[in-house]
């Protein structure tokens, strides 16, 4: 059968989604593997006998992973239980404060004592702009392929009454007077690495979403998400190749003909699909030495996102919280500006910091022996382009964040910790090959004038296709698995215009 082989470049949610379509269709799919286990950014991190789930672990729009079974006639009850997170995320702020994010509306309201009549009213009216812009930003855009050069915030998609181009922070500081209310609905950004005072105020559609379908934690953690989905993908035939390092992209006549390993060897393919970060494909993998492509210039134009720093410890006792804490938090600074100042604008590790607070034991307890404790804590910090020297900030960052969460406990965190592990930058440069150890792929904060993502199809390299962080629409699980479906269907639809 012409048009049969497809070589993916990695084994994340990407690349073992749009494998298991083609498998099942009658492609040869091989997936390479620069690590010895599938996984990507799910791939838990191990610090003694606690496992801990990296970034990406909660599921948001549980339908998508539904549909994906059922596109191979398979149900995901057989291979996965995901439990509903209930309440969703806990907002911890510098004074007393805090704020619950429910499924429901009128618990969000009701149980938080944030909310005067004025706020009240906010908050309904946010609510329902926010689910207008779900209903029609999802068929418009989220789930359709786009070209390069049509911008989603143009006229023609029909947004324009809803003014996309104003900001999180803007809408929020017209809508709420409290200022710890104003902060949570500007943050929405923030969840793909965008600026709450420069990022479109559609990522509203997140919380929307999340109201909408629920949240979701897979029973057995991120790493039962994965083996689910490669148990799959090798009963419809596909093949893994792990220790595989793709060094390039073959491409002859403006069409792909395979992928070389760093071993020198050729992988030869009908069609190339790379699940790594899209910025390293443009920029590494695809050779254009002899012809110039508007992908790889397009990918060049495009600035890298923010970064992560991610601190696992294990604790010999369970810690006693001063505050009460979910499995899902995020800690807010004093003062939210100048931390947005000092990430975004001046590229510096902020003084006062943001971060995500996983609480693993809250999470699953099966990740956590019943005797000891563990955090895990994710920071928003500047990439590899600014002037951070990751080799001599790396403990003293870890000494400020630990000096940060202290504040939250009872017992002293540094005399019951036993064990530990940071990821930095430099980490996800070299260990995901994230450009410039960009956390979310493209800066969203260009997005305004320009969308910050590639298209599942390249427009000038017959054959090649982009389904990691940085193509359409987007690096978080949902839209990761909504480009991997995309890719899929052009990919048929091309196969039947032969």
């Amino acid at each position: 059968m012409k048009n049969n082989s497809v070589l993916i470049i990695g084994a994340g949610v990407g690349g073992l989604s749009v494998g298991i379509r083609l498998a099942a269709e009658g492609f040869r799919v091989r997936i390479i593997e620069k690590n010895s286990l599938p996984g990507g950014w799910l791939k838990p991190t191990k610090v003694g006998d606690v496992t801990f789930p990296n970034a990406g672990c909660i599921v948001t729009m549980p339908h998508q992973i539904d549909a994906l079974f059922e596109s191979v006639g398979r149900s995901v009850s057989d291979y996965l239980t995901l439990e509903e997170v209930s309440p969703i995320i806990r907002f911890i702020f510098p004074e007393e404060n805090d704020y619950t994010l429910h499924r429901e509306a009128a618990d969000t309201l009701m149980k938080n004592s944030l909310f005067g009549l004025q706020d009240q009213q906010g908050y309904t009216a946010y609510g329902k702009r926010s689910d207008r812009i779900l209903d029609e930003f999802l068929p418009k855009f989220f789930e359709k392929p786009y070209k390069r050069s049509r911008n989603p915030f143009a006229p023609e998609f029909g947004f324009r009454s809803y003014r996309p181009q104003r900001s999180g922070q803007s809408v929020s500081e017209r809508l709420f007077t409290s200022e710890e209310l104003r902060s949570i609905h500007a943050f929405w950004p923030m969840f793909c690495g965008g600026n709450p005072a420069v990022s479109s105020h559609f990522y509203r559609m997140i919380p929307a979403a999340m109201q909408r379908w629920g949240v979701y934690y897979p029973k057995g953690g991120p790493e039962a998400f994965i083996n689910a989905l490669v148990k799959l993908f090798e009963e419809c035939g596909g093949e893994i190749q792990y220790n595989s390092e793709a060094e390039a992209i073959q491409v002859y006549n403006g069409a792909v003909t395979g992928v070389r390993l760093t071993d020198n060897s050729i992988r030869m393919a009908d069609y190339v699909i790379s699940d790594a970060d899209t910025a390293y494909t443009c920029r590494s993998l695809i050779d254009s030495d002899r012809f110039r492509y508007s992908t790889v210039e397009a990918a060049r134009m495009r600035k890298p996102g923010i970064s992560l720093f991610i601190y696992h410890m294990t604790l010999r006792n369970t810690p006693t919280e001063k505050r009460p804490l979910l499995g899902f938090n995020v800690i807010l600074p004093t003062d939210m500006q100048q931390w947005e100042r000092e990430l975004f604008g001046e590229k510096q590790l902020p003084d006062h910091l943001m971060f995500y607070l996983n609480c693993p034991a809250k999470i699953d307890p099966a990740y956590v022996p019943e005797e000891k404790g563990a955090l895990s804590v994710i920071c928003p910090v500047p990439n590899l382009d600014s002037e951070v020297n990751w080799p001599r900030e790396s403990y003293r960052f870890r000494e400020h964040i630990l000096d940060t969460l202290q504040d939250l406990f009872e017992n002293d965190l540094r005399s019951d910790l036993i064990g530990e592990q940071y990821i930095t930058p430099v980490t996800l440069r070299d260990s995901f090959n994230s450009y410039q150890g960009a956390a979310w792929g493209f800066d969203p904060n260009q997005e305004r004038t320009e969308i910050r993502c590639l298209p599942n199809r390249c427009e000038d390299i017959v054959n090649l296709y982009l389904v990691g962080s940085g193509a359409h629409p987007g690096p978080f699980l949902p839209g990761v698995l909504q480009g991997a479906e995309i890719a899929y269907k052009q990919i048929i639809a091309g196969r039947k215009d032969l």
